[in-house]
């Protein structure tokens, strides 16, 4: 059963979905689900509700690594990336040519910028963190803005 919800945060609303694995998608402010109505609080699963829970904490700084389930149904090299990715501590930043060397894909970074792109479970997946070679903060789908104001939001 999948289970959605909004959850207001200090950058905007995300959008929640899980299923009985676990956490499968999040929709950042800019991207919202017009496919999905909203789960009835009264009927959410465990999951769904430490889903909620953990990013709330998160956004009140209370949380910096999270213990959710993550369901990832991409491909391969996508969930080698984004596994990696989530290694990244809270307050880090790793350029995607770091991510590419620890996957043993040396040349692929420009490969982990697109898998980091289409990371479907971003803040917890924390692709915000990979930022380019030399220092510069690089793309993120959320918007070049949202990623400078959660790189703030966790290094201050």
């Amino acid at each position: 059963m999948i289970q959605f919800s909004k959850i207001n945060t200090p950058f905007g609303r995300l959008g929640v979905h899980t299923n009985k694995n676990g956490i499968f998608r999040i929709n950042l402010p800019n991207k919202h689900s017009k496919y999905y109505r909203e789960t009835d609080q009264k009927i959410f699963t465990k999951i769904h509700k430490m889903a909620i829970k953990e990013l709330n904490e998160y956004f009140s700084r209370n949380r910096k690594k999270f213990d959710i389930p993550i369901y990832l149904n991409i491909t391969p090299f996508y969930k080698m990336v984004l596994n990696e990715v989530t290694k990244i501590p809270f307050g880090k930043t790793v350029s995607y040519k770091e991510i590419a060397k620890k996957i043993n894909h040396n040349k692929a970074y420009r490969a982990v910028g697109l898998a980091n792109k289409n990371n479907p479970i971003p803040i917890i997946i924390p692709c915000h963190r990979v930022i380019n070679n030399n220092g510069t903060i690089g793309g993120y789908g959320g918007g070049i803005q949202l990623k400078k104001k959660l790189l703030q939001f966790e290094f201050s």
